[in-house]
C-alpha cells in the first residue's frame, strides 16, 4: 500500500493514530489499542519513501539528522484529514507516528465533557492547564474550549504550536495561528511576538520547560487568558510538574505566581462507551483560596484529597466514571479498567454513594 492508501485507511478505519516503523508492518490505533495489519514488515526505504512523500522540505533534505533529532510536522491529506507527524529513530533507522486530525472542530457538547469544563473554560484572564497521556484527547478538548470561545465572545485568539493541530476559521473571534518552524523560529520567541499582537486568548501546544512556563505564567499575570498543556496524568502531577522545570532559585516566585494565575486543571482519559464511541473521562481543579494555599505551602499530596470535596463541581476520574456508570454510558469492566482507585470504585457501583479518597 502507498502512503496515500495508508492514510486512508487509517481514516476509514477510525483510527487515532498510524504507526510506520522498520522491521514491522504499519500498525493502527483503534480504540486505544494498537493492531498490526497484514502487510508485510517495513523497510528502511519504503519507511523514507513515506518521509519524502508528506515530510517538509528541510526533513527530505536531511532526513537522517531529523529522525535521530526527532522531529514533529504536519500533513493535510484532503478532504479526509490532517496529520500531526513525529519522525523518529528506531535502532537507527526511521519511524513514523501520524495523529489523525479529522476535520472539523467538535464542539464541548460533542465530546460530552462535563458543564464545569464550559465555566472554567469563560475565565477571563489567568491560566488553564490540561493534562493527560499521549492520546488521551487533549488536543481536541482544547480545540473545543478554543471554539467555544470563537463562538460567544469578540476576541483575538492567538494560537502556538509545534505543529498546528487544528485550524480555526474567524466566527465572533478573530484567530491566528503560528507554527514553531514556519512562522516563528522557536516557541520561546513566538510567544514573545504573540504577547506584542495584544491578544486576549493565547494558546500554547505544551509547556515543556523553564522558559515555556515562566513566559505563560507572565502573561497570564499579566491579564491574558493562557491555555497549554502538560504531559502529565492528573492534577496534582501537573503542578508538581510545572514547578520541577522552574529553576530552584526561582521556585518561590513561580510558586506564587502560579497560585495568583491558575484558573483550573482538566486531566482527561479516554474511555469506550458501550455504543463504541471514545469518550473523556475527566479530573477537575478548580483554583480557589484553598488550592492557592496548598501551592503556596507545597502541601501539592492535599491537593488530590481537596478535589473530592466535589466544590463548584470539581471532580475526581472515579467519581466521572461512576456517574458514566450509572447512567448506563459505559459498561463496569470499561469502568474499572481506568479507574485510579478500581477497589474504591467498585464497591461505590454495588452501593451508590461517594467514592473513597485514594
Amino acid at each position: 500500500m502507498t502512503i496515500d492508501q495508508l492514510l486512508k485507511f487509517a481514516v476509514d478505519q477510525g483510527a487515532s493514530d498510524l504507526h510506520l516503523q522498520t522491521g514491522s508492518p504499519p500498525m493502527l490505533r483503534i480504540l486505544g489499542q494498537v493492531r498490526e495489519l497484514e502487510l508485510p514488515p517495513l523497510t528502511d526505504e519504503q519507511v523514507r519513501q513515506a518521509v519524502r512523500a508528506i515530510g517538509p522540505r528541510a526533513i527530505i533534505d536531511d532526513i537522517d539528522n531529523a529522525m535521530a533529532q526527532g522531529h514533529d510536522f504536519s500533513y493535510s491529506f484532503p478532504p479526509m484529514a490532517r496529520f500531526r507527524v513525529n519522525l523518529y529513530s528506531h535502532l537507527g533507522a526511521p519511524g513514523l507516528v501520524l495523529r489523525v486530525i479529522l476535520p472539523g472542530i467538535r464542539t464541548v457538547e460533542d465530546l460530552h465533557l462535563p458543564p464545569v469544563i464550559r465555566e472554567i473554560a469563560q475565565a477571563r484572564r489567568g491560566l488553564t492547564l490540561m493534562s493527560g497521556a499521549t492520546g488521551s484527547g487533549k488536543s481536541t478538548t482544547l480545540a473545543a474550549i478554543v471554539d467555544l470561545l470563537n463562538s460567544s465572545y469578540h476576541l483575538k485568539i492567538l494560537t502556538l504550536e509545534d505543529p498546528i493541530e487544528y485550524e480555526h476559521t474567524n466566527k465572533k473571534s478573530l484567530v491566528s495561528h503560528i507554527e514553531v518552524g514556519r512562522d516563528t523560529p522557536s516557541f520561546e520567541h513566538g510567544l514573545r511576538q504573540a504577547m506584542r499582537q495584544a491578544p486576549d486568548v493565547i494558546l500554547v501546544g505544551e509547556l515543556r520547560d523553564a522558559q515555556s512556563v515562566q513566559m505563560a505564567l507572565r502573561a497570564a499575570d499579566t491579564g491574558h487568558q493562557v491555555l497549554a498543556t502538560v504531559h502529565s496524568s492528573n492534577a496534582a502531577q501537573t503542578i508538581e510538574r510545572i514547578l520541577a522545570m522552574v529553576p530552584p532559585s526561582e521556585l518561590a516566585i513561580a510558586r506564587e505566581q502560579l497560585a495568583a494565575a491558575l484558573i483550573g486543571i482538566i486531566s482527561q482519559r479516554l474511555t469506550v462507551s458501550k455504543s463504541g464511541e471514545r469518550w473523556p473521562v475527566a479530573e477537575v481543579l478548580r483554583c480557589d483560596s484553598v488550592t492557592a494555599k496548598y501551592i503556596l505551602e507545597g502541601r501539592i499530596a492535599d491537593i488530590a484529597d481537596y478535589i473530592t470535596t466535589g466544590q463548584r463541581g470539581m471532580q475526581t476520574f472515579d467519581t466521572h466514571l461512576l456517574q458514566l456508570y450509572q447512567q448506563g454510558i459505559i459498561a463496569g469492566t470499561q469502568a474499572l479498567s481506568v479507574a485510579t482507585n478500581v477497589e474504591a470504585l467498585a464497591l461505590a457501583m454495588r452501593s451508590p454513594g461517594k467514592i473513597k479518597a485514594v
